[in-house]
């Protein structure tokens, strides 16, 4: 096996992170510091690998309320282009090579598209076998990166990751989140977000493989199985529970249930309705539906406050109307449509 350290170290390699990494960010005066000086800037951070003095910078903590809210720590750049690198060159492929298909976030060809889409493919897959009736699992972690214990995530790593060195700089990332308490990991880290899709990893295998959940689908720490027999959902449901507490994790109870499947599933802000043909509907959630047009009518204050400018506005608009049409929402977007004109006019 070739020498990983010099790999995630060599210089192309960290330039090559570099870019990748400032796309979308150079208004940023960080990283356009860092950027401008991109030569100079790699090679200081290629030096520090090799010596072995290389140290991560203090995070920087903000808290984010689209689509809720959540504590972001976010990584200085820096610290991004050489976990990019790690990442790209090694950790990665060692760690999703033992996935399961369905294991649907932050992977290449993956993502919230991709699992919008499998969840279609496993409804339709659950009527040809079974109707329209049955019953859908449903869980959902408690502050599933803040509660992470970091012996977990470390022993996660260690089942899959070979190499020492890489071993060494995943678990100092690790044990830079610690408050004292040694628990809970940064959600704005490449690094910790790989980490928490291996964190439940055993678990997706387990009811893949031994309780045969075969209309199975996890997106980070939203969990789906369906199936026609309640009480084998309420088994399934003892075993998560007993793992997530075997991790040092806790459902949520509010968001963990069993329900019918005509009730609909929702997932990733849209509602997904299995029809008595067998057809499956994606609708977004009603209860964003409205609160993106209270957002509309903020902006459009703002706007006449000369806070915003209404070319930030309209951005804003057909952003959200790129998220609205991966669902079944023609109808929709045309009443948003006349909706959002009337704002402007009125």
């Amino acid at each position: 096996m070739e020498n990983v350290k010099a790999t995630v170290c060599d210089f192309d390699n960290l330039y090559k992170a570099m870019n990748k990494c400032k796309k979308g960010v150079t208004w940023k005066d960080s990283v356009s510091r860092y950027v401008n000086n991109g030569l100079v800037s790699v090679l200081k951070l290629q030096k520090s690998l090799e010596q072995e003095n290389y140290k991560i910078d203090e995070y920087y903590n903000f808290t984010i309320h689209e689509p809720k809210k959540r504590e972001i720590v976010s990584t200085k750049f820096k610290d991004r282009v050489f976990q990019r690198s790690l990442c790209d060159n090694y950790l990665y492929h060692q760690v999703v090579k033992g996935f399961i298909y369905d294991n649907g976030a932050c992977q290449i060809n993956k993502g919230t598209s991709f699992a919008r889409d499998r969840l279609k493919v496993l409804m339709r897959r659950y009527y040809r076998k079974n109707g329209n009736e049955g019953y859908v699992l449903k869980c959902d972690f408690k502050d599933y990166f803040g509660s992470t214990p970091h012996t977990t995530a470390k022993s996660a790593l260690q089942k899959t990751v070979d190499d020492k060195w890489s071993l060494g700089h995943a678990y100092d990332i690790i044990n830079s989140y610690d408050n004292g308490d040694e628990i809970g990991l940064g959600l704005g880290s490449q690094i910790t977000q790989l980490v928490q899709l291996l964190v439940l990893n055993d678990l997706d295998h387990y009811l893949k493989e031994n309780l045969s959940c075969k209309y199975y689908l996890r997106y980070m720490d939203d969990l789906i199985i369906i199936h026609n027999d309640k009480e084998y959902l309420k088994k399934c449901l003892k075993e998560v529970d007993s793992a997530s507490q075997s991790l040092g994790l806790s459902l949520n109870r509010k968001k963990t249930q069993i329900f019918k499947i005509s009730q609909g599933i929702n997932f990733l802000g849209f509602k997904f309705n299995l029809s008595f043909s067998g057809s499956v509907y994606c609708l977004l959630l009603k209860e964003n539906v409205k609160k993106r047009r209270r957002k509309f009518y903020k902006y459009k204050n703002l706007v006449l406050e000369g806070k915003m400018t209404k070319e930030k506005a309209d951005e804003c608009y057909e952003s959200w109307k790129a998220h609205a049409e991966n669902g079944d929402s023609y109808n929709l977007i045309s009443k948003m449509n006349i909706n959002y004109k009337e704002l402007w006019e009125s």
